[in-house]
């Protein structure tokens, strides 16, 4: 093999054009542990599982870096309209299961009208919380990232489809990306709230927010691997 087409010459490359990038990035990591060290010196709070701390941050990054390098196809207004009115709905879905939305549908909801906000530890916090006995809104920063980072995939993953819809070449359900993010975002807010394994459920949930935007990210590649594979 060629040095000019080796491994190191690749990452070299990569190392040159994106340079900038991986400068913001380092930046935001510091800021981050910034806030993470002020916040512990401000409030003497004691952290015992540094991986609660992490995990955060690990939502934050990731889902900001999606939606910095995921670019939407160019679509008409129509297909648009559609994937904007689906992407909304697996948006609210989402926020409801994993708790970021709550519905008093049956019964109103406990302690009536109200409007807080709680300062946890940055990522975990300021938890904001607002809302009606009927809705209400308990908003958790890097659960809100993640959130609209993967409702943001899923959107350009539906301006894909719908395009390609319109050509007759594939259709939504062989959407790769977009048939499991409706799943595997779901199983995990659920491990948030009530799983019986109480002490894995940040760690599986961060494990399944991990696979889903990978598989939005990468919707195209593995899309066209499956197909090849199925071709064979």
């Amino acid at each position: 093999m060629s040095e000019a087409y080796g491994p190191l010459a690749r990452v070299r490359h990569v190392l040159r054009t994106e340079m900038t990038a991986i400068r913001w990035w380092c930046l935001l990591v510091a800021a981050e542990l910034v806030l993470v060290t002020a916040y512990v010196a401000v409030t003497d709070v004691t952290i015992l599982e540094p991986r609660y701390v992490v995990y955060p941050f690990v939502w934050i990054n990731v889902g900001l870096w999606a939606i910095l390098r995921t670019d939407l196809p160019a679509v008409e207004g129509r297909q648009r309209a559609i994937a904007v009115a689906m992407a909304g709905g697996y948006l609210l879905l989402l926020s409801w299961a994993g708790g970021i939305l709550l519905l008093g549908l049956s019964s109103p909801l406990p302690g009536g009208t109200v409007t807080s906000i709680h300062w946890n530890i940055p990522g975990w916090g300021p938890t904001v919380v607002y809302g009606t006995p009927r809705v209400r809104l308990s908003i958790i920063p890097f659960k809100l990232v993640g959130y609209v980072a993967m409702t943001y995939l899923v959107y350009a993953r539906l301006l894909d489809a719908t395009r390609a819809v319109l050509s007759g070449v594939l259709g939504l359900v062989s959407c790769v990306g977009c048939t499991f993010s409706i799943l595997l975002p779901l199983i995990g807010a659920t491990t948030l709230f009530g799983s019986t394994l109480t002490g894995l459920s940040w760690d599986l949930s961060t494990a399944v927010f991990l696979v889903t935007v990978a598989l939005l990210y990468w919707a195209d590649e593995i899309g066209g691997a499956v197909s090849r594979q199925l071709g064979r």
